[in-house]
């Protein structure tokens, strides 16, 4: 790996305080959202690898997100939900931990009250999505959940996984 520098390649040792920095910068980064909730996607199922676990979050955030904003929801990106997703697990009992936010500021009542019912919705679309899964959503507490939805992000095979909703929109 060439550092930004130029200086040449960067050592194992550099490369791992390379990775540190980006992770920490990360977790900083995540401070500036306002999440409101806490998210774990479960699989329970150990041959889905990655690949198929991004596809079902993909698949899960369309469905989540329709459901909320309505059928023209991939047309109004300011509303729908801001996540990040970290992989947990894949080779073993692979799972998303996910910090969503929430926009706070809904000016429609309806979209409002299925907003409000984002546990039991992401919870149908989940388990409709994988039978044998888990779903679990909590409100957020403290800036301590960013340590740890991004524990997996120290290792760089992790890092490099993570998914922010961004990915899945169409702008």
């Amino acid at each position: 790996m060439k550092d930004w520098a130029g200086k040449g390649a960067i050592g194992r040792g550099g490369r791992c305080a390379l990775h540190q920095r980006i992770r920490q910068e990360l977790r900083t980064k995540l401070l500036d959202y306002d999440f409101t909730h806490f998210i774990t996607l479960a699989s329970n199922h150990q041959p889905l690898g990655y690949l198929r676990m991004r596809a079902l979050l993909k698949e899960w955030d369309a469905r989540v997100n329709r459901e909320i904003n309505g059928p023209k929801w991939g047309k109004r990106p300011d509303e729908r939900l801001v996540w990040f997703a970290f992989p947990e697990k894949m080779d073993v009992n692979p799972h998303w931990h996910m910090i969503v936010q929430v926009d706070q500021d809904i000016e429609s009542s309806t979209r409002a009250e299925r907003t409000e019912r984002l546990f039991e919705i992401g919870h149908m679309h989940w388990l409709s999505l994988v039978r044998q899964g888990s779903f679990d959503c909590q409100g957020v507490e403290s800036a301590g959940v960013i340590q740890y939805i991004a524990k997996m992000s120290a290792e760089e095979t992790h890092f490099n996984k993570f998914v922010v909703f961004r990915e899945f929109m169409n702008i």
